[in-house]
């Protein structure tokens, strides 16, 4: 037999399916950390805005904002708010813009070309560049789950007076966990993130109204852009905090979770859509890490500020709170209930961004070294 007629009777025996389906196969494959199982139905195309159609995209971009609510960040604002009351407001919401500019940039790496960025890095770079990078990225990421799982450690500490380092092993098995659930579906631990989001958008909150903050320079801060001499490390505290390149290997790869219609009629509309949706989304997870982010920052300035104490502006200027002594600052203004709200908070964010970190290095590892946990 020759070698055509291997060829063509190999041919015969391979479904190929409908275009639709032999290009969301090809796609599916490319994002091998996602199981096709995993994969979440967003429907036909709407021919207007559907807000049953946001839901359905929802969750790629919470997930992905839990970066900017880590206890690195809660640390930076309350050294913000301490040392220059409500002056850099405008400064986090501008770090939060250029978030939400760099995260779309990500998500549409994902959702137009269906793979993500670390499988991006794998075709176009070298062996010789692509290792280094990798491991480059894997230590960024490692040291960003140190701070994680220690803010984790600190919150148990304050709630039920557990070791450290005890807490940070409770910390890394809960992670597992977490990563565990993924098994069930990207929804269900999807829906996990969101309800820490909401846990620390409720207590943080709860601190603000039991504030006292200055409505009229709580404005001024957020429309007046200024720095103040003494504030300047705390201003680049913000960008630096803010800004985490693992995160945009991360959305990259969650973007990948939605299955979208690739059929030739309707791929470039449907894309169009899924771009639309996501960076919808992704914006207002963004709006709520701010609003969060803001809420910290505006209950330390209120509480450095009382009196207009200059000495208690010294004090911070010489010696900036962390986070333990931060829930001594809160009992002392708010009574017990105080530091409870702020560890539970506190909980929240150092275990959800421990384990988005962790999905991170995953998604890194498998995408650009081709290797599995």
């Amino acid at each position: 037999m020759s070698q055509h007629s291997e060829d063509s009777s190999l041919l015969k025996n391979v479904d190929c399916g409908t275009p639709e389906q032999s290009y969301n196969s090809t796609l599916e494959r490319e994002f091998e950390v996602h199981d096709i199982g995993n994969l979440v139905e967003v429907g036909d195309l709407e021919p207007a805005f559907s807000f049953r159609k946001l839901l359905r995209f929802a969750g790629p971009g919470f997930a992905m904002s839990i970066a900017y609510l880590d206890p690195g960040n809660i640390c930076s604002d309350l050294h913000c708010g301490a040392v220059a009351g409500y002056k850099l407001i405008w400064l986090l919401f501008l770090t939060h813009a250029l978030g939400l500019y760099v995260q779309t940039l990500s998500a549409r790496i994902g959702i137009v070309t269906g793979r993500n960025l670390a499988q991006h890095c794998h075709e176009q770079y070298a062996r010789s560049i692509r290792i280094p990078l990798w491991l480059v990225c894997e230590l960024a990421i490692i040291g960003s789950d140190i701070q994680e799982s220690i803010g984790t450690a600190i919150a148990l500490y304050l709630l039920f007076g557990v070791q450290i380092w005890a807490g940070i092993l409770v910390a890394a098995l809960l992670s597992y966990v977490i990563l565990g659930i993924q098994r069930f579906g990207a929804r269900k631990v999807e829906a996990l993130f969101i309800a820490m989001i909401a846990i620390m958008c409720a207590c943080f909150g709860v601190e603000v109204f039991m504030s006292s903050p200055d409505v009229r320079e709580i404005t001024k801060g957020l429309l007046i852009p200024r720095i103040p001499a003494s504030a300047t490390v705390q201003a680049v505290g913000i960008v630096g905090a803010v800004i985490m390149p693992h995160n945009l290997f991360l959305h990259s790869a969650l973007v990948g979770t939605r299955r979208i219609k690739r059929a030739a009629d309707v791929r470039h509309a449907s894309i169009r859509e899924a771009n639309f949706y996501t960076t919808l989304e992704s914006g207002v997870a963004l709006l709520f890490s701010f609003a969060i982010n803001a809420t910290i920052m505006i209950v330390f300035a209120d509480i450095y500020s009382r009196g207009n104490s200059a000495k208690s502006v010294h004090m911070a200027e010489q010696h900036l709170p962390g986070l333990v002594e931060a829930a001594d600052l809160l009992r002392g203004a708010f009574g017990d209930l105080g530091p409870l709200l702020w560890a539970i908070g506190l909980l929240s964010s150092g275990q959800s961004s421990t384990a988005t970190g962790t999905m991170a290095g995953q998604y890194l590892m498998e995408g650009m070294m081709r290797l599995r946990a």
